[in-house]
Protein backbone atom coordinates (compact mmCIF):
# COMPACT_ATOMS: atom_id res chain seq x y z
CA UNK A 1 0.00 0.00 0.00
CA UNK A 2 1.46 3.38 -1.05
CA UNK A 3 0.40 6.84 0.17
CA UNK A 4 0.85 9.88 -2.09
CA UNK A 5 0.06 13.57 -1.66
CA UNK A 6 -1.42 15.49 -4.60
CA UNK A 7 -0.76 19.11 -5.55
CA UNK A 8 -3.98 20.04 -3.75
CA UNK A 9 -2.67 18.52 -0.51
CA UNK A 10 -5.13 15.62 -0.77
CA UNK A 11 -3.79 12.30 0.50
CA UNK A 12 -4.55 9.27 -1.64
CA UNK A 13 -3.74 5.65 -0.97
CA UNK A 14 -2.72 3.31 -3.76
CA UNK A 15 -3.35 -0.35 -3.00
CA UNK A 16 -1.24 -2.93 -4.78
CA UNK A 17 -3.20 -5.93 -6.12
CA UNK A 18 -6.65 -4.52 -5.18
CA UNK A 19 -8.45 -7.61 -6.50
CA UNK A 20 -6.41 -9.86 -4.24
CA UNK A 21 -7.13 -7.58 -1.28
CA UNK A 22 -10.87 -7.66 -2.01
CA UNK A 23 -10.85 -11.45 -2.24
CA UNK A 24 -9.08 -11.64 1.12
CA UNK A 25 -11.65 -9.29 2.65
CA UNK A 26 -14.47 -11.45 1.25
CA UNK A 27 -12.92 -14.53 2.79
CA UNK A 28 -12.55 -12.84 6.17
CA UNK A 29 -16.11 -11.46 6.13
CA UNK A 30 -17.97 -14.69 5.35
CA UNK A 31 -18.22 -14.00 1.63
CA UNK A 32 -19.74 -10.53 1.93
CA UNK A 33 -18.26 -7.05 1.42
CA UNK A 34 -19.63 -3.51 1.13
CA UNK A 35 -18.52 -0.66 -1.09
CA UNK A 36 -17.92 1.37 2.09
CA UNK A 37 -15.48 -1.29 3.33
CA UNK A 38 -13.69 -1.22 -0.01
CA UNK A 39 -13.44 2.58 0.18
CA UNK A 40 -12.04 2.37 3.70
CA UNK A 41 -9.36 -0.02 2.45
CA UNK A 42 -8.38 2.47 -0.25
CA UNK A 43 -9.83 0.38 -3.10
CA UNK A 44 -11.77 2.08 -5.89
CA UNK A 45 -15.29 0.75 -6.50
CA UNK A 46 -14.38 -0.01 -10.10
CA UNK A 47 -12.67 -3.17 -8.78
CA UNK A 48 -15.93 -4.32 -7.20
CA UNK A 49 -17.60 -3.86 -10.58
CA UNK A 50 -14.79 -5.83 -12.21
CA UNK A 51 -15.45 -8.75 -9.85
CA UNK A 52 -19.19 -8.50 -10.60
CA UNK A 53 -18.53 -8.52 -14.37
CA UNK A 54 -16.29 -11.58 -13.94
CA UNK A 55 -19.06 -13.37 -12.03
CA UNK A 56 -17.00 -13.68 -8.85
CA UNK A 57 -19.35 -11.61 -6.68
CA UNK A 58 -23.03 -10.67 -6.83
CA UNK A 59 -24.50 -7.28 -5.93
CA UNK A 60 -27.32 -8.24 -3.57
CA UNK A 61 -28.38 -4.65 -2.79
CA UNK A 62 -27.01 -1.12 -3.11
CA UNK A 63 -23.40 -1.19 -1.93
CA UNK A 64 -23.51 -4.80 -0.68
CA UNK A 65 -21.81 -7.67 -2.49
CA UNK A 66 -21.78 -11.44 -1.95
CA UNK A 67 -19.29 -14.08 -3.04
CA UNK A 68 -20.89 -15.99 -5.94
CA UNK A 69 -19.72 -19.31 -4.53
CA UNK A 70 -21.74 -18.76 -1.37
CA UNK A 71 -24.74 -17.17 -3.09
CA UNK A 72 -27.51 -19.77 -3.21
CA UNK A 73 -29.03 -19.94 -6.66
CA UNK A 74 -32.62 -19.62 -5.53
CA UNK A 75 -33.85 -18.66 -9.00
CA UNK A 76 -32.45 -21.79 -10.62
CA UNK A 77 -33.95 -23.95 -7.87
CA UNK A 78 -37.34 -22.23 -8.18
CA UNK A 79 -37.61 -22.84 -11.89
CA UNK A 80 -36.52 -26.44 -11.46
CA UNK A 81 -39.42 -26.89 -9.02
CA UNK A 82 -41.93 -24.88 -11.09
CA UNK A 83 -40.86 -25.28 -14.74
CA UNK A 84 -43.95 -23.58 -16.18
CA UNK A 85 -43.12 -20.38 -14.30
CA UNK A 86 -41.35 -17.66 -16.29
CA UNK A 87 -39.35 -15.01 -14.46
CA UNK A 88 -40.93 -11.65 -15.12
CA UNK A 89 -41.30 -8.02 -14.06
CA UNK A 90 -38.55 -6.90 -11.62
CA UNK A 91 -37.01 -10.39 -11.51
CA UNK A 92 -36.58 -10.36 -15.27
CA UNK A 93 -35.10 -6.85 -15.08
CA UNK A 94 -32.65 -8.06 -12.42
CA UNK A 95 -31.57 -11.08 -14.49
CA UNK A 96 -30.90 -8.87 -17.52
CA UNK A 97 -29.02 -6.13 -15.71
CA UNK A 98 -31.85 -3.60 -15.85
CA UNK A 99 -32.44 -3.28 -12.10
CA UNK A 100 -29.99 -1.65 -9.68
CA UNK A 101 -30.87 -3.86 -6.69
CA UNK A 102 -32.07 -7.34 -5.87
CA UNK A 103 -35.92 -7.47 -5.98
CA UNK A 104 -37.70 -7.61 -2.63
CA UNK A 105 -39.61 -10.67 -3.93
CA UNK A 106 -39.04 -12.94 -6.92
CA UNK A 107 -41.77 -12.79 -9.56
CA UNK A 108 -42.92 -15.64 -11.82
CA UNK A 109 -45.62 -15.58 -14.48
CA UNK A 110 -47.84 -18.61 -15.12
CA UNK A 111 -50.42 -19.35 -17.77
CA UNK A 112 -54.09 -18.99 -16.90
CA UNK A 113 -55.24 -19.08 -13.28
CA UNK A 114 -52.36 -21.14 -11.91
CA UNK A 115 -52.31 -21.22 -8.12
CA UNK A 116 -49.66 -22.61 -5.78
CA UNK A 117 -49.87 -22.29 -1.98
CA UNK A 118 -46.30 -23.60 -1.72
CA UNK A 119 -45.00 -20.76 -3.92
CA UNK A 120 -46.94 -18.17 -1.97
CA UNK A 121 -45.55 -19.52 1.28
CA UNK A 122 -42.06 -18.82 -0.10
CA UNK A 123 -42.97 -15.20 -0.72
CA UNK A 124 -42.97 -15.55 -4.50
CA UNK A 125 -45.09 -13.01 -6.37
CA UNK A 126 -47.29 -14.93 -8.83
CA UNK A 127 -48.51 -13.24 -12.01
CA UNK A 128 -51.01 -14.67 -14.48
CA UNK A 129 -50.99 -14.36 -18.25
CA UNK A 130 -53.48 -15.33 -20.92
CA UNK A 131 -52.79 -18.28 -23.20
CA UNK A 132 -52.16 -15.76 -25.99
CA UNK A 133 -49.61 -13.63 -24.13
CA UNK A 134 -47.94 -16.26 -21.95
CA UNK A 135 -45.55 -17.75 -24.59
CA UNK A 136 -44.58 -14.45 -26.22
CA UNK A 137 -40.88 -13.60 -26.11
CA UNK A 138 -39.62 -16.10 -23.56
CA UNK A 139 -35.83 -16.09 -23.56
CA UNK A 140 -33.03 -17.91 -21.81
CA UNK A 141 -30.72 -15.96 -19.55
CA UNK A 142 -28.28 -16.70 -16.75
CA UNK A 143 -28.51 -16.26 -13.01
CA UNK A 144 -25.71 -14.53 -11.10
CA UNK A 145 -24.41 -18.01 -10.26
CA UNK A 146 -24.18 -18.87 -13.97
CA UNK A 147 -27.18 -21.21 -14.30
CA UNK A 148 -29.55 -20.98 -17.25
CA UNK A 149 -33.19 -19.99 -16.56
CA UNK A 150 -36.15 -18.76 -18.60
CA UNK A 151 -37.37 -15.20 -18.35
CA UNK A 152 -39.31 -12.81 -20.53
CA UNK A 153 -37.17 -10.71 -22.85
CA UNK A 154 -36.01 -7.26 -21.88
CA UNK A 155 -38.35 -5.81 -24.52
CA UNK A 156 -41.44 -7.59 -23.23
CA UNK A 157 -40.54 -6.83 -19.63
CA UNK A 158 -40.13 -3.11 -20.29
CA UNK A 159 -43.58 -3.06 -21.87
CA UNK A 160 -45.20 -5.02 -19.03
CA UNK A 161 -43.78 -2.84 -16.26
CA UNK A 162 -45.24 0.22 -18.00
CA UNK A 163 -48.81 -1.06 -17.95
CA UNK A 164 -51.20 0.46 -15.43
CA UNK A 165 -51.86 -3.03 -14.08
CA UNK A 166 -48.19 -3.45 -13.12
CA UNK A 167 -48.16 -0.26 -11.02
CA UNK A 168 -44.35 -0.19 -11.18
CA UNK A 169 -42.37 2.44 -9.29
CA UNK A 170 -41.31 5.26 -11.63
CA UNK A 171 -37.69 4.98 -10.45
CA UNK A 172 -37.59 1.32 -11.47
CA UNK A 173 -38.99 2.17 -14.91
CA UNK A 174 -36.59 5.08 -15.44
CA UNK A 175 -33.50 3.07 -14.45
CA UNK A 176 -34.57 0.09 -16.57
CA UNK A 177 -35.24 2.06 -19.75
CA UNK A 178 -32.00 4.06 -19.36
CA UNK A 179 -29.99 0.86 -18.84
CA UNK A 180 -31.71 -0.77 -21.84
CA UNK A 181 -30.90 2.23 -24.05
CA UNK A 182 -27.18 1.68 -23.43
CA UNK A 183 -27.24 -2.07 -24.25
CA UNK A 184 -25.62 -3.12 -27.51
CA UNK A 185 -28.06 -5.99 -27.94
CA UNK A 186 -31.21 -3.86 -27.63
CA UNK A 187 -33.90 -4.55 -30.23
CA UNK A 188 -35.89 -1.36 -30.77
CA UNK A 189 -38.15 -2.69 -33.56
CA UNK A 190 -39.19 -5.57 -31.28
CA UNK A 191 -39.71 -3.17 -28.38
CA UNK A 192 -42.05 -1.00 -30.44
CA UNK A 193 -43.92 -4.02 -31.77
CA UNK A 194 -44.52 -5.35 -28.26
CA UNK A 195 -45.45 -1.91 -26.96
CA UNK A 196 -48.47 -1.99 -29.26
CA UNK A 197 -49.44 -5.43 -27.99
CA UNK A 198 -49.33 -4.23 -24.36
CA UNK A 199 -50.89 -0.84 -25.22
CA UNK A 200 -47.95 1.23 -23.95
CA UNK A 201 -46.63 2.54 -27.25
CA UNK A 202 -47.02 6.22 -26.29
CA UNK A 203 -45.13 5.76 -22.99
CA UNK A 204 -42.31 3.82 -24.64
CA UNK A 205 -41.94 6.44 -27.38
CA UNK A 206 -41.85 9.25 -24.83
CA UNK A 207 -38.94 7.63 -22.99
CA UNK A 208 -37.01 6.74 -26.14
CA UNK A 209 -37.34 10.24 -27.61
CA UNK A 210 -35.52 11.58 -24.55
CA UNK A 211 -32.86 8.85 -24.29
CA UNK A 212 -31.96 8.12 -27.92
Amino acid sequence: MTTIRTSHNIIRVIVKNPISVLETMLSQNGGRITSKEADSAGIHRMYLKKLVDEGKIVQVSRGIYQDSASFEDELFNLQAQYPSGIFSYETSLFLQGLLERVPFNWTMTFKGSYHSPSLESKGICIKHSSEKLYPIDITETFTKAGNKVRAYSAERTLCEIMTKKANTDIQVITYAIKAYATKKEKNLPKLMELSKLFHVEARIRAYLEVLL
